[in-house]
């Protein structure tokens, strides 16, 4: 879907002031486990500055609808696409989308083993031949890391060829492999790298990928105004430091835009 994008004007602890309601209030924020660690930091300054509480239910993406079809939220953080696919269905506030980050794909190895040079295509390319095995998560599954590894291969022209050694994992799962060292290589978004592994690289110049996320306020979530003003709180200046803590690139780095409509 082509996104058209709107700027917001976000001043930190000026729009938390001006937005929260005059009495404490629950914002119920359901989000995919890449912004959890940033999401979770901001959240914690907001309830700070608001004395709003406001707690999460993680979930993979592929759980999301299910979790959307069986509970309430007041706001979700999602990839751009995820989100996109709620507003069609109408179940969004108009007008509330913010734009939050993104997050590129990282090659891992076992901590403490032989860490291959992955810095160029090339590169990439012999080393991912030499490994005996690979893993990542489903590439059927849009905006992931798996999807945008497996885009990488293509670009490669090698996707038909690595098959064979390619085990589909979750994150929990594939990253244990590695740890293990039952896996070689392991690629996963830079926010979530495993216990057990050292990050050989990011995928290199053209061939990564990014995941790009959002914030939004549900419909059918609180009508008060606290939610509306945590999901503008997550896109504010103060929030980035925590963006890029986590490894990700708030979207102040790679657009001029901060909400699209």
């Amino acid at each position: 879907m082509r996104l058209f994008f709107r700027t917001i004007a976000v001043s930190g602890l000026t729009l938390v002031v001006s937005s929260t309601v005059t009495s404490a209030a629950e914002v119920r924020v359901l989000s995919v486990g890449s912004t959890q660690i940033a999401a979770k930091a901001i959240a914690t300054e907001f309830e700070k500055q608001t004395s709003n509480k406001v707690t999460f239910t993680i979930r993979p993406p592929f759980d999301i609808d299910k979790e959307l079809a069986e509970k309430t939220f007041d706001a979700v953080i999602l990839s751009v696409a995820a989100v996109a696919i709620q507003e069609k269905a109408g179940d969004l506030v108009p007008m509330s989308r913010v734009a939050l980050a993104r997050v590129g794909v990282g090659v891992v190895v076992q901590e403490g083993g032989p860490v291959p040079d992955v810095s160029t295509p090339e590169k990439l390319k012999a080393a991912v031949f030499a490994a005996r095995s690979l893993t990542h998560t489903d590439p059927a599954i849009p905006n992931t890391s798996g999807a945008i590894a497996a885009a990488a291969f293509a670009k490669l022209g090698i996707l038909d060829e690595i098959k064979e050694k390619t085990r589909y994992a979750t994150l929990a799962a594939g990253g244990e492999l590695v740890a293990k060292g039952e896996v070689e290589l392991g690629f996963f978004n830079l926010s979530e790298i495993p216990k057990g592994v050292t990050v050989a690289g990011v995928l290199p110049g053209s061939l990564q990928g990014y995941t790009v996320y959002e914030a939004a306020v549900l419909s059918k979530g609180s009508t008060d105004q606290a939610a509306a003003a945590f999901v503008k709180y997550l896109a504010s200046a103060p929030a980035a430091a925590h963006w890029s803590g986590a490894k990700l690139e708030p979207a102040e780095t790679y657009m001029r835009t901060r909400a699209s409509q």
